[in-house]
């Protein structure tokens, strides 16, 4: 993943339902002139020329640019226009002839052709990881990991996804009756919808530190014993549409690494050191893992926004030009009707244009201006897709024909 990163690999991909996601590996081949002296950069030019082959194979469309930075040139940035996403990629092979070194990857790529384009960043409340057990924080004195964890992983979404606009991180506890995981989830959805609405965001994610134990791991070589202090890392994470009040995944993350401290060393979890030992890095990877797991869970949802006020014959909903929202875009305006089984949402033949952008808010105007009266706070709007427009246009067109006919 570090060669992934360094060749700033940006995909484009602009969804808006759900469906089942079927990865793919593509294997594909490269090689660049070997530097003196600079391996490290040789490699990183192979693996791009390398993942150009791999995204032509996958049918996407790829351009690419020299970045220079202060005068001095970097390296080279990939811009690939595709129906998909790299998730993964290993390098199988790298050798040097001649001068030349050739490498070979497979990447793992996640096709989204059936998917209609969406280009709403979602707004997401990275809410607190609550620690289980505050005795298992005692080895290293990692009593507040719980809350780096919650704030790594709200700049973790910044970073990585330009499709995901993490509006805000809360570190404060939140009480749970902690009974299981299948209640910890009821009681999440029991409160998402009210953070929802404080928070103007659509999706909430809330998360359990359930292990952070340590323990001795023995092992035998040619009857020599060596025994190694390691310790565990358990986490266990939810995703809530708080709009629909249902669970978008629930994944347990789990992973070990050698634990060569003291007991008396003490750790600043908010500090460098920390995130720098094995143990560190670990946590890391798994906050690297919700966060792909997080955009591929989010990529074919449908963006929900809410009417948040009413002024002068013109709403404004809670997504802005964080989320890119632009002036023109129009949206259908969405009625929620509570049932017994749940609330269901129904489209309405109302269609809003947006006049004005903010960060977070857009203003909008109906196209009828007697619409106004039948739209509320709390009413939500989803963007419009082709053969909807078409067809509200049509509706208009014909409504004001009929106006001036009357007239």
């Amino acid at each position: 993943m570090r060669y992934i990163q360094q060749c700033s690999l940006i995909i484009s991909v602009l969804l808006s339902c759900s469906f089942s996601l079927q990865a793919a590996w593509f294997t594909g081949s490269g090689s660049a002139e070997l530097i003196p002296g600079n391996m490290d950069k040789s490699r990183d030019k192979a693996i791009s020329n390398a993942l150009l082959t791999v995204v032509h194979q996958a049918g996407t469309s790829v351009e690419t640019r020299q970045v220079v930075e202060s005068g001095l040139l970097t390296v080279d940035e990939i811009v690939v226009r595709s129906n998909g996403e790299i998730h993964d990629m290993r390098l199988l092979s790298e050798k040097v002839i001649a001068g030349i070194i050739h490498v070979t990857i497979e990447a793992d790529l996640y096709p989204f052709s059936s998917c209609p384009q969406e280009k709403y960043a979602k707004p997401i409340f990275v809410g607190p990881f609550h620690l289980e057990s505050r005795q298992h924080a005692q080895l290293g004195g990692i009593y507040e990991s719980d809350e780096a964890i919650s704030q790594r992983l709200y700049y973790q979404l910044k970073r990585q996804s330009s499709k995901i606009d993490p509006r805000y991180v809360m570190a404060q506890q939140i009480a749970f009756t902690r009974d299981s995981h299948y209640n910890n989830e009821l009681q999440i959805l029991d409160i998402a919808p009210q953070i929802a609405s404080k928070y103007n965001v659509q999706y909430v994610l809330f998360g359990t530190i359930e292990d952070m134990s340590d323990f001795y791991e023995t092992t035998n070589y040619l009857l020599i014993k060596n025994t190694v202090h390691k310790r565990h890392f358990q986490m266990n994470v939810f995703l809530v549409d708080a709009i629909n009040n249902t669970t978008i995944f629930q994944k347990n993350y789990a992973a070990t690494s050698e634990w060569p401290y003291k007991m008396t060393h003490r750790f600043d979890v908010k500090g460098a050191e920390f995130w720098q030992t094995d143990y560190g890095k670990i946590i890391d990877e798994n906050i690297n893992k919700v966060v792909k797991d997080i955009q591929k869970s989010l990529y074919c949802k449908p963006t929900m926004a809410t009417i948040i006020s009413q002024y002068n014959d013109q709403v404004i909903m809670n997504i802005g030009h964080n989320n890119d929202v632009e002036k023109g875009d129009k949206f259908q305006l969405i009625r929620s009707q509570y049932q017994p089984q749940g609330t269901i949402f129904i489209p309405d033949d109302i269609l809003l244009t947006v006049v004005s952008v903010q960060a977070n808010r857009a203003i909008l105007k109906t196209i009828d201006p007697t619409d106004m009266n039948n739209i509320q706070i709390r009413d939500m709007l989803t963007p419009v897709d082709e053969y909807t427009l078409q067809r509200l246009a049509e509706k208009y067109e014909t409504q004001q024909s009929t106006d001036k006919g009357e007239w």
